[in-house]
């Protein structure tokens, strides 16, 4: 017999004798006898999280967070937090879910989100083949395992190799293969691996192109490697599985050491015998170099005195031109300026007598004698006219 207390925020079961329990919530204080007490452990799931729940029933739930739950043995068999899938914008996945009557049915997931998956929902994992970690030339079956599918354009490095020549030459052809994922769908109805597919489809191509040509042949033609167009049977499975290959780019190849040897001997004397030709076809060109820049620099100099006279010439005819336009603009001016000094006298001298009538007007209607008030405005009359005439010695003054 003894006393136990169950915190505020906690739960624990208690069970009896007979195997019977009861939930208690806290916060309480409970007395137990022939009891034991049981604390249960709570499990939280953040924003990025969720719990996943199985009943004793076998029953499983899925609650994405934030949220907490207890893991109570008389309802539940286990409790766990699992990490929600985020999805960022370049990468989806592939949902499944099972429906009634064992019915499945597929969902493709785009970013960017954060996936929590139902009780009947499973993402589908990838197995493809990826790049050796030791060396990014070799591919390996199963080395790229996923469940985020790249839909951004990507690429891989490949060398094919034991590809034998029209000549029986064995050479490694190495590549870089340039590919996007056009249609989600399509690859999961037709491929389980899209890489091993271009892979193989890709060595075909090689193999048929240097199988119809020699070594020497070979070598003049591996410029045609990086055409797109030379691997029908990589374009034709790519756009099959949904999938589509942007290019392709040669990055050399590799052959055996005698082989090599014997290459390099015979490059050798062939660049020599090229040396010694162009050393000669180059001293004639330099020849006709000459003659050809000397006849040049006398047509340049001819081109450049000819344009530096038209220069003059066009220099002059615009320098007159444009006197004769400011002479014809200052003309215009001077006209328009004493037309409108000549209007606007007018329009003050037709002002002036207006508000003189007017004024007179004013004064006839007050009774005032016009008459005398003109004599009086403009003053006496004129009754007399003074000449001066005047000589080089004396003034004269005449009345």
């Amino acid at each position: 017999m003894k006393f136990k207390t169950v915190l505020e925020g906690q739960e624990a079961v208690i069970l009896n004798y007979l195997g019977e329990g009861r939930l208690v919530k806290g916060p309480q204080r409970v007395f137990l006898f022939r009891e034991r007490l049981q604390y249960l452990k709570k499990h939280t799931a953040d924003p990025y999280q969720y719990i996943v729940v199985k009943d004793r029933d076998g029953l499983v739930q899925h609650k994405p967070g934030p949220c907490f739950v207890f893991n109570n043995p008389l309802l539940y068999e286990s409790v766990t937090v699992k990490e929600s899938t985020k999805i960022d914008a370049n990468h989806l996945i592939v949902v499944y879910k099972r429906l009634k009557e064992s019915d499945v049915e597929r969902r493709v997931v785009q970013g960017p989100t954060v996936f929590v998956p139902e009780a009947e929902e499973w993402i589908h994992t990838f197995t493809w083949h990826g790049t050796d970690p030791l060396e990014k030339t070799r591919m390996i079956p199963g080395q790229s395992v996923f469940q985020k599918l790249a839909v951004i354009p990507d690429q891989f490095y490949y060398n094919v190799k034991d590809v034998r020549t029209q000549d029986d030459t064995m050479i490694t052809v190495k590549l870089m293969l340039f590919y996007e994922l056009k249609d989600v769908t399509k690859m999961l109805n037709t491929t389980t691996d899209p890489i091993a597919d271009m892979i193989n489809a890709v060595c075909a191509d090689v193999i048929a192109f240097a199988g119809k040509v020699s070594f020497e042949e070979f070598l003049n033609r591996t410029q045609i490697l990086s055409d797109i167009s030379t691997f029908p049977q990589l374009t034709q499975r790519a756009d099959k599985i949904g999938y589509s290959i942007q290019k392709v780019v040669f990055r050399g190849y590799h052959a055996s050491d005698s082989l090599q040897a014997m290459q390099n001997a015979a490059i050798e004397s062939r660049t020599q015998l090229r040396l010694e030709s162009e050393i000669e076809e180059q001293k004639a060109k330099l020849a006709d170099f000459k003659l050809s820049k000397e006849q040049e620099r006398t047509k340049l100099v001819h081109d450049m005195e000819k344009t530096k006279q038209d220069h003059k010439q066009k220099k002059a005819e615009l320098e007159q031109q444009h006197k004769l336009e400011m002479r014809q603009i200052e003309h215009r001016n001077l006209l328009d300026t004493t037309a409108l000094f000549t209007k606007a006298n007018q329009e003050l001298n037709a002002a002036d007598k207006a508000w003189d009538c007017e004024f007179l007007e004013k004064l006839n209607d007050m009774n005032v004698n016009l008459t005398d008030y003109l004599n009086t405005k403009n003053g006496p009359q004129i009754t007399e006219e003074i000449r001066v005439v005047t000589t080089d010695t004396d003034w004269i003054k005449a009345s």
